[in-house]
């Protein structure tokens, strides 16, 4: 990444989160993360914003998000960070990298049971579009969908530190909540 485009990444995270405490401070709400390149809707079921990375800390009691999850994904492997990732169906097509545009479909629960997002009532059932970079979506998303073939499923156990951390942008998820997420890529590019 050349020095310029460092520097406007940099002035765009700086930017959001100025916007995120002036908002939280005024007691507005705030809707999380950068809005995909593509033309597509944003990712949002019942007000929740799953995949978007999370909003700037605003008050909340939580000083350091857990990087233990609250939940073990029977048969997956542990990645950096403590990220669950289970291959549930591998699929047959091209593999996602880092920083690739991806046609995905999801659900997104907590380890009780409860469903936060789901993007096939989002989205008219219709896939989602996202970028897996750093500053598009949650980190746990950065570091476990790189290497999903198009076609596969693959579930995410994320904590806390990887996910939402101290924050939350929704009431249906609890700050510093373990996040399981079940990705189907559907699409790259």
């Amino acid at each position: 990444m050349t020095f310029a485009a460092r520097f406007r990444l940099i002035a765009t995270l700086a930017l959001g989160a100025v916007a995120a405490l002036v908002l939280a401070g005024c007691g507005a709400s705030f809707d999380s993360g950068v809005a995909p390149a593509s033309p597509t809707p944003s990712v949002r079921v019942q007000g929740a914003t799953s995949p978007s990375p999370s909003p700037s800390p605003s008050g909340s009691t939580c000083a350091n998000p857990s990087t233990t999850p609250s939940y073990t994904l029977s048969g997956a492997r542990t990645l950096a960070g403590n990220l669950e990732v289970k291959d549930l169906k591998i699929g047959t097509g091209a593999a996602a990298a880092d920083g690739n545009t991806v046609q995905v479909s999801y659900v997104g629960s907590l380890p009780n049971g409860t469903v936060f997002d789901n993007s096939t009532n989002d989205n008219g059932g219709k896939p989602i579009s996202l970028t897996i970079a750093a500053g598009h979506v949650i980190q746990g998303w950065v570091e476990g969908i790189p290497g999903m073939k198009v076609g596969g499923e693959r579930e995410l156990v994320i904590p806390p530190a990887l996910g939402y951390g101290c924050t939350s942008p929704s009431s249906k998820i609890p700050v510093n909540s373990t996040l399981i997420f079940t990705i189907t890529l559907v699409a790259i590019g």
